[in-house]
């Protein structure tokens, strides 16, 4: 098994991942996801409906 080095963009802090899932893998830890899950729905920001 290999380990990818990535930074989270969230509070910069280095975390190591596995190869496979380095695409997947954004965040260092769940707290940083719902930081950035919030800051979106803050801004409103949403999806285009396509219908």
């Amino acid at each position: 098994m290999s380990y990818v080095k990535k930074i989270c963009p969230m509070c910069g802090k280095e975390f190591f991942v596995l190869e496979k899932a380095e695409e997947k893998a954004t965040y260092c830890t769940l707290a940083c996801l719902i930081k950035a899950q919030s800051k979106v729905e803050s801004r409103g920001m949403t999806f285009p409906s396509f219908s």
